[in-house]
């Protein structure tokens, strides 16, 4: 062999060694996860319905994992900022995003419509975990309106078309949208007044500067329960235990009214699959574990997931579909 042919059998071999050491130094890293503190980021305002999963969840999983879990908040642009920081952070477990079907789903569906560009790729730049919690939605009025129930409600709007006020987190949101749905299955016109988060919004209800909501049962309980605001209808097949005496839609004269919603983990798609299937087995621990439903999900007017880890993918497919079709139904409403 001579000089020159040596040469290269000695380069190809380090250039083979280093990309071995390479695969070693991955696969280490996987094995070691976590090694530092993870960021959980929640695209909400501190202090609501998301706050109320997303912190318990970060406890539980930093005393499981052995690593602090931090939670961000980055609210806004019905949760495309944080849903876009979670994306441009690297794909290696320690940026985690608490979705839901605003950012994901919703965004995308409407951005035709309001020519808001997605700053991201919903179906392909994110790995669904777990979910966290599921949810129907509560139509919930001023006590000042004299409608006490859903027919009475729709009987008042309809003889002051455009009067009614409903609050909403932002346009395209689940509460946007689920009451101009409302309004077209009932045939009356409302006026839309959205808002920057939940908890304005509430405030704002509660106040009397806007007449009704729909949204997730957590934001308006408490108001409900010592008589600040009136319940008129509940979107689950079944009554929500918390509002016994609350009928659901279908009860109240609308069958076909569907407005439900979901909380999950996802993280970047590019993510190493080893450490995506630590954070499905261990969410889905702490989901099932009966401390975590008492301290986030049952309080708060979740259920506790029916869709595993494995079946994820494929709801949250669904989920995107179901609502650019219903955004195709409403468009004339929303133009």
């Amino acid at each position: 062999m001579n000089r020159r042919s040596l040469l290269r059998l000695m380069a190809g071999s380090a250039a083979l060694g280093a990309s071995w050491r390479s695969v070693a130094q991955g696969a280490a890293s996987d094995a070691a996860y976590p090694a530092k503190a993870i960021r959980l980021v929640v695209p909400f305002p501190p202090g609501g319905a998301a706050d109320n999963l997303g912190r318990p969840l970060a406890k539980q999983l930093s005393d499981m994992l052995g690593q602090p879990v931090i939670v961000d908040n980055r609210p806004g642009a019905n949760t495309m900022i944080g849903a876009e920081y979670v994306v441009n952070a690297p794909a290696d477990g320690y940026t985690l995003l608490l979705a839901n079907e605003a950012g994901l789903s919703l965004s995308p569906a409407m951005a035709p419509i309001t020519q808001v560009k997605v700053p991201y790729d919903a179906a392909q730049d994110f790995a669904p975990i777990s979910v966290l919690g599921q949810y129907g939605s509560v139509l919930s009025v001023s006590p000042r309106l004299p409608a006490r129930t859903l027919g009475e409600l729709i009987e008042y709007a309809r003889q002051r078309p455009k009067a009614l006020n409903y609050a909403s987190f932002g346009v395209g949101s689940q509460p946007h949208m689920m009451m101009e749905i409302l309004a077209r299955q009932a045939g009356i016109e409302v006026t839309h007044v959205p808002y920057k988060g939940v908890a304005p919004a509430v405030v704002d209800l509660v106040a009397g500067h806007v007449q009704a909501m729909i949204s997730a049962p957590s934001a308006p309980l408490p108001y409900i329960r010592d008589g600040r605001l009136r319940a008129l209808a509940y979107s689950g097949s079944a009554r929500l235990p918390d509002l016994p005496d609350v009928p659901t839609f279908a009860e109240a004269g609308m069958p076909d009214f569907e407005a439900r919603g979901w909380f999950g983990v996802v993280v970047r798609a590019e993510t190493p699959e080893p450490i995506k299937a630590s954070l499905r087995k261990a969410v889905w621990a702490i989901v099932n574990s009966k401390e975590y439903q008492a301290a986030a999900i049952l309080p708060s007017g979740y259920e506790v997931p029916s869709v595993d880890p494995a079946g994820f993918p494929a709801f949250l497919a669904d989920d995107m579909s179901k609502w650019k079709s219903t955004v195709a139904a409403v468009r004339d409403r929303l133009a």
